[in-house]
């Protein structure tokens, strides 16, 4: 008996020995999480294209009304009207009209979480299926905002300029959206599209 408890013991210090500290694992999760922290710092912009333009020019129109507005409530104490009104309706335009570049990049939030455990066949399927989904979900909402645009009653509050505008942009911007969506979709079927997720996998 004394003697199978010394052929044993060591077996259990080499295992035990062969384990990595938890000093150790706690430093190669914080060099991973900081190269994580680079490539997210990090703005490609070698794929941008002419139609990306004009989301660049909203943004900064959208920065002059707001700077307008903050300069002449807090500098000048009297504060135009219109800007708050006009910045609303610019940061409803940059969401929609970016999400034009987004979904031709790629770079819409999804949950990816569940693809990594799905076999190679279910998981190029199961991203055809959302494909499709996305662009006729997408397609119908540039038609429903397009009605909307044409029953929208009325004009803005501060500039006389009819709120239909806002909704028919919304539409052509979903319309832009839908075309990616369906390209996308078609190259998905036709294995043209990697059906790798977007995500930083750690290993």
């Amino acid at each position: 008996m004394p003697a199978i408890q010394n052929t044993q013991a060591p077996a259990v210090t080499e295992t035990r020995s062969n384990a990595a500290p938890p000093e150790d694992v706690h430093r190669d999760m914080d060099e991973l999480f900081e190269q994580w922290q680079e490539e997210e710092a990090h703005v490609d912009l070698s794929d941008l294209r002419w139609s990306d333009a004009l989301v660049f020019a909203i943004f900064w129109i959208l920065f002059g009304i707001v700077f307008l507005q903050f300069f002449t409530r807090y500098v000048l104490n009297n504060s135009l009207g219109w800007t708050e009104e006009i910045a609303r309706y610019f940061l409803i335009l940059i969401t929609f009209v970016g999400s034009v570049t987004a979904m031709r990049k790629g770079t819409h939030i999804a949950v990816e979480a569940l693809l990594l455990y799905l076999p190679r066949a279910a998981r190029h399927w199961t991203l055809v299926a959302v494909d499709g989904l996305v662009a006729l979900f997408c397609g119908a909402m540039a038609w429903y905002a397009y009605q909307l645009g044409a029953l929208a009653p009325g004009y803005m509050v501060s500039i006389d300029i009819p709120k239909s505008y806002i909704y028919w942009a919304v539409s052509a911007a979903l319309i832009g959206v839908t075309i990616h969506a369906t390209l996308r979709f078609l190259r998905r079927l036709r294995r043209r599209e990697a059906d790798a997720p977007h995500v930083l996998t750690i290993d």
